[in-house]
């Protein structure tokens, strides 16, 4: 059975069968100490016996749920909660034994009872639930009136409890009565608590599950849209073009200068309808298929293309690959998007003559980049808002040539698709540092990251 979906009745089969392993070790131990250290009269060779077949019976469940795991087919949550239901029965009644052993009514070992109650009632229907309080309190009463008129044996624990309790008909009343009532309170509030939880939960899944809905359409109408305005887009620069190279006829300065204008700000433009249809398709396209390939090579190639940039605004672009980078899993083709938003953008918001450095090193299966550049740096309150969509830091000059406002977001979303971690550092006026950590193997890093969410976060179903 694929373990990221154990239903949460077989955690509750096992958590049965590893606490009673507990409770044998507990009901040993207690039998010794209160026989040999504490003089209390206890019958010890019946508890012992107990505890064995109690070792017995837990092998049995065991045996039986890894069957019941293994066997194909059939509704495995229906036959789980069979085994369930028998070991709590099982347990009903040597808890019974247990008790009638070792004083009877006298023993506050009887409160145990309402353990199982609990956690019935936190996995089965009211029905069950009540059938399964009612057996226990069945077994109860039985103990208590058999002893108390002197049809079974009352072993008192004399060096414990000195009252003749388990005659007393007032306190046995009484205390039955206490009893009952609260067994009773206690399975419907566990039920009603346990039902409101599971409607809550469902009502999230449902909400959800409809935003979910709602935002795939909301960007699979952005694709449309931005993939219709590049069209035309393309269709203005390809004019603009012509016009420019004078095909069209010789241009005075003064137009050349508003057809230069008019160029840059559609090709401004081009690239953020890019940027946008980028951004689209990777939310709508989560399911990328990773593969081996090599880092080094990727980050070679987006630096090549940066010093050009680089060295036409005479900075010092200073790289330091350690050669124990080599290849990552991964997707390739947005892992080179990645280093070549947060590079261009290191160099683009640095003045002449500063410097741009990169430094990409590996420990502990994470592959650690830093990126860091002596520009125009960020506000302290403006750091958390850096990944937001078409966000523009304010000291960022009013006729500056920014981008389209989504790299960041974009990269954001790279780091996260591969199970990574992204943190800016910066002081205005001085530098800003990057600092990515990728995993070398994000589908191993998934598998174990799904794996603590579901076993944190597993609820019943089926109750």
């Amino acid at each position: 059975m694929d373990k990221k979906l154990v239903p949460a009745h077989v955690l509750f089969a096992r958590w049965f069968i590893r606490i009673r392993w507990m409770v044998i070790v507990i009901i040993v131990a207690a039998t010794f100490v209160f026989k040999f250290f504490f003089s209390v009269s206890i019958q010890d060779i019946q508890l012992y016996f107990l505890a064995f077949c109690l070792l017995v019976l837990n092998y049995l469940h065991f045996f039986i749920l890894r069957k019941i795991l293994k066997k194909e087919g059939g509704n495995i949550i229906r036959r789980i909660k069979r085994e369930i239901h028998f070991q709590i029965i099982t347990d009903f009644i040597i808890l019974t034994l247990v008790l009638h052993f070792s004083g009877g009514i006298e023993n506050p070992v009887i409160i145990f009872f309402f353990f199982h109650m609990i956690i019935a009632s936190s996995i089965f229907s009211i029905r069950e639930s009540y059938l399964h309080m009612s057996f226990a309190l069945i077994l109860i009463a039985l103990l208590v009136f058999l002893e108390c008129y002197g049809l079974i044996p009352h072993h008192h624990l004399e060096g414990f409890a000195n009252d003749d309790l388990f005659q007393n008909r007032f306190y046995i009343y009484g205390a039955g009565t206490v009893y009952v009532v609260t067994s009773l309170f206690l399975v419907s509030l566990t039920h009603m608590i346990i039902s409101r939880s599971i409607r809550v939960e469902e009502t999230y899944v449902k909400t959800n599950r409809l935003l979910e809905k709602k935002d795939k359409l909301q960007n699979e109408y952005v694709l449309r849209v931005t993939h219709d305005i590049k069209g035309h887009l393309a269709a203005i620069i390809s004019c603009l073009s012509v016009v420019k190279n004078g095909i069209t006829g010789p241009l005075n300065e003064s137009q050349t200068e508003f057809i230069n204008r008019a160029d840059d700000r559609v090709q401004l433009l081009l690239g953020f309808v890019k940027d946008m249809l980028n951004l689209t398709k990777k939310r709508l396209q989560s399911d990328t298929e990773f593969e081996e390939f090599s880092l080094r090579d990727v980050i070679n190639k987006v630096v090549a293309s940066v010093q050009v940039l680089a060295k036409e605004k005479s900075i010092a672009f200073n790289t330091n690959i350690v050669n124990a980078v080599q290849t990552m899993i991964g997707d390739a083709y947005t892992i080179e998007e990645l280093y070549s938003n947060l590079l261009f953008n290191a160099v683009k918001y640095t003045p002449e003559n500063g410097r741009v450095e990169l430094l990409v090193r590996i420990r502990d299966n994470f592959i650690i980049t830093e990126i860091s550049d002596s520009g125009i740096g960020i506000p302290p309150d403006e750091i958390d808002k850096v990944f937001n969509e078409f966000y523009r830091a304010s000291n960022v000059p009013r006729d500056f040539k920014t981008g389209s406002g989504l790299g960041l977001s974009i990269v954001q979303q790279i780091v996260a698709h591969h199970k990574g971690r992204i943190k800016v550092q910066s002081e205005v006026g001085l530098w800003t540092k990057f600092t990515i950590f990728l995993p070398v193997n994000p589908i191993t890093a998934r598998i174990k990251y799904d794996e603590r969410l579901s076993t944190f976060g597993r609820r019943r179903k089926n109750t």
